[in-house]
């Protein structure tokens, strides 16, 4: 299982400005992430839409081969429901996925295709 840590971004969050309970994913959010590529998907990221800097490798040591699934599951209360991400493969490619909303998301599944 793979897992985010942003749990003290989100304690700063909550100490600058309280959050709107409709604005923030309190339980761990899971989706399916389907490689739908033909490329080896070696590094998964996720910001929030308002930085130009991307948090740390969801996927850590691990990858996701072409054509193949994993669970995914973020237990960190997110501070925020949009989230942006971007795939890397093993050729070097990058694909941004665009903004996502983890609050809609969870038990569904984002397709990672070129």
């Amino acid at each position: 299982m793979i897992k985010l840590t942003m749990a003290a971004a989100a304690a700063a969050m909550l100490l600058v400005a309280p959050v709107a309970a409709s604005a923030q994913v309190t339980e761990p959010v899971s989706f399916t992430l389907n490689n739908e590529t033909d490329h080896i998907l070696v590094s998964l990221y996720i910001s929030v839409p308002s930085t130009d800097e991307w948090e740390e490798d969801i996927f850590g040591d691990g990858m996701l081969d072409a054509g193949d699934s994993v669970e995914v599951t973020i237990d960190d209360n997110l501070s925020d429901c949009e989230y942006d991400l971007k795939a890397e493969f093993s050729d070097g490619t990058e694909l941004a996925l665009g903004s996502v909303d983890f609050c809609e998301l969870d038990g569904g599944s984002i397709d990672v295709s070129e």
